[in-house]
């Protein structure tokens, strides 16, 4: 039996000692390490969810047993295939968060307005989803010639009295383009005495809607055979509808919406030729006459048609005050051209471009190329005649 020397005894005691206080060390690292888990933990259920954090709710499926409406009408999602439909929308939209954000911060300026007119004319305010639907809230115009948030094609826009032209497209005036879309509305509501298929009618028509009933033999929009746009076209309203409804619920507790804007309106009874002279009389700018006042297409804004109905044109509220000194500042009214371009025609003048040429006719290029069948590649020529109206 071998004996250590004291040296040996030592040097053991000291390494059992450097292990036992090395273990100590590690199961209090340890237990730290769980009471700060903890803690984490804790802060997650109390604070809000964030759309950049992770859901508690699916982005892959919906609840099946949750109830769904439309403007009070129940959505029959006992049925697989109404279901799956449903389902199909709201994890496109549901998937889209910059595109919700966005939807939610535009409905904060848009919506109060789009509500107080529904309420009004005593109409569901789930409708104000279909505007979402149609333009996101923005002034759109679609490739089939639809503009504006309710996407009011021409024909109809002029049957509801609005003013359709080169120069005022009042389906960008979001008053008078709201009250386009509740006649719409109200007319197919009383054509088929529900609100589901007055709202497809909306996306493919009066007469189409009608016509699928009346060859199908069939009422209920549940049960038609729709072309896949009109198909898909309620379920995506509904599904807009149940996110935006409730921001909280699916993460979107602190998008911050945007603010209405402080506005005044000033009666226009006469011609404007030079509406950023004008906007400078107002004392604001060109860029804000024309930001709050789409449905204003050029540079120039016509008389009305009755002294007695003034176009009404917005301005911010706080300008720098009511009457501005213009100083020298000038610009040559070209009398022909401006003719023209009332009668919805622009002539290419040296220099002009089609981005040129879209700025100031308050024009998309692509609508530009749309309007005049001009297709990539092709240039314009001076002296070419280009429509600028639908």
């Amino acid at each position: 039996m071998k004996v250590l020397s004291v040296s040996g005894w030592v040097f053991a005691l000291t390494v059992g000692f450097l292990f036992i206080s090395s273990e100590r060390v590690s199961q209090s690292q340890s237990a730290a390490a769980d009471s700060l888990k903890a803690t984490r933990a804790a802060e997650r259920i109390d604070k809000k969810f964030s759309a950049t954090e992770l859901p508690t709710f699916s982005y892959s499926n919906f609840p099946p047993d949750s109830a769904i409406d439309f403007c009070g009408e129940a959505l029959p999602l006992k049925d697989p295939e109404v279901f799956e439909r449903f389902e199909r929308e709201f994890v496109y939209n549901i998937n889209d968060r910059a595109q919700m954000i966005m939807y939610l911060k535009r409905a904060g300026r848009f919506f109060p307005y789009i509500e107080s007119r529904l309420k009004a004319d005593t109409l569901p305010d789930d409708l104000k989803y279909l505007a979402v639907a149609e333009s996101r809230l923005l002034d759109l115009r679609s490739p089939a010639g639809a503009a504006g948030f309710w996407q009011l094609m021409p024909a109809i826009a002029q049957s509801y009295g609005l003013v359709v032209n080169a120069s005022i497209d009042e389906r960008y005036n979001l008053e008078k383009a709201t009250d386009g879309a509740i006649k719409y509305l109200k007319s197919a509501y009383k054509k088929f005495g529900n609100w589901t298929m007055a709202a497809a009618s909306y996306n493919m028509g009066v007469y189409g809607a009608a016509d699928e009933q009346e060859f199908q033999s069939m009422k209920n929009y549940y049960d038609l055979w729709l072309n896949r746009e009109t198909a898909r076209y309620l379920f995506r309203i509904v599904a807009i509808k149940e996110i935006m409804s409730k921001p909280k619920k699916y993460g979107f507790a602190d998008v911050v919406p945007l603010a209405p804007i402080d506005t005044k309106t000033i009666d226009v009874k006469k011609d404007i030729e030079n509406l950023a002279l004008w906007a400078r009389q107002q004392g604001t700018t060109f860029k804000a006459v024309k930001l709050l006042n789409p449905w204003i297409r050029g540079r120039s804004l016509p008389a009305p048609v009755s002294a007695s109905r003034p176009y009404k044109v917005l301005v911010p509220k706080f300008t720098e005050s009511d009457s501005v000194a213009v100083g020298t500042y000038q610009y040559k009214i070209d009398k022909a051209k401006l003719n023209a371009e009332k009668q919805g025609i622009y002539i290419v003048r040296e220099g002009d471009t089609l981005e040129s040429i879209a700025n100031q006719c308050g024009l998309e290029i692509s609508e530009l190329r749309q309007l005049n069948k001009i297709k990539d590649g092709e240039t314009i020529q001076v002296g070419q005649q280009l429509r600028i109206s639908p």
